[in-house]
């Protein structure tokens, strides 16, 4: 075998190799979704959906530490499930391609509203902490009591709320 059959067969072999992924790439859907504004629309609402549950999950987490229904560490492992869920939410609103100036604005106002559930999620965290016998004395952000807390989801839940019905949810 000469030199120059080689490199032919190592070109080839190569040439292959790209028009493999490429169409393994293509059939993935690795590249960016144009949507429609209805599909973008509902992507939205279906983020901010997944975000009012997992405040709602928190809220009822609270209630049922502060009833003594549930352990500090039951209580944690729940709002850090939420936290995930929160996270998930905030991902499929970052990554979407907006196809529209008012689906852009539904997106932004979608990211501020998922962005204070997280908030108070993290501190209904903090708070379950230290109701937890941990020593957070000094630190910003801990709410003083789970009525403070509650408050605080609320207003978080009333913010999804209103973005939701806008995004055109339930």
């Amino acid at each position: 075998m000469t030199q120059q059959t080689g490199r032919r067969r190592l070109t080839a072999a190569g040439l292959a190799l790209v028009v493999t992924l490429v169409a393994l790439l293509a059939g993935t859907g690795c590249v960016a979704s144009r949507q429609e504004p209805g599909q973008a629309t509902a992507a939205v609402a279906d983020a901010l959906a997944e975000a009012g549950s997992a405040g709602e999950t928190a809220r009822i987490a609270v209630g049922l530490l502060d009833e003594g229904r549930v352990t500090g560490p039951v209580a944690d492992t729940v709002l850090l499930d939420q936290l995930r869920v929160l996270d998930d939410a905030e991902s499929a609103l970052t990554t979407l391609v907006p196809p529209d100036a008012a689906t852009a604005a539904r997106r932004s106002t979608g990211l501020d509203a998922v962005g204070d559930v997280s908030d108070a999620v993290v501190a209904a965290r903090s708070w379950v902490a230290v109701r937890s016998g941990g020593d957070l004395a000094g630190a910003d952000g801990v709410p003083s009591s789970s009525d403070d807390l509650l408050v605080e989801l609320a207003t978080a839940l009333d913010a999804t709320d209103a973005a939701l019905a806008e995004a055109g949810g339930p």
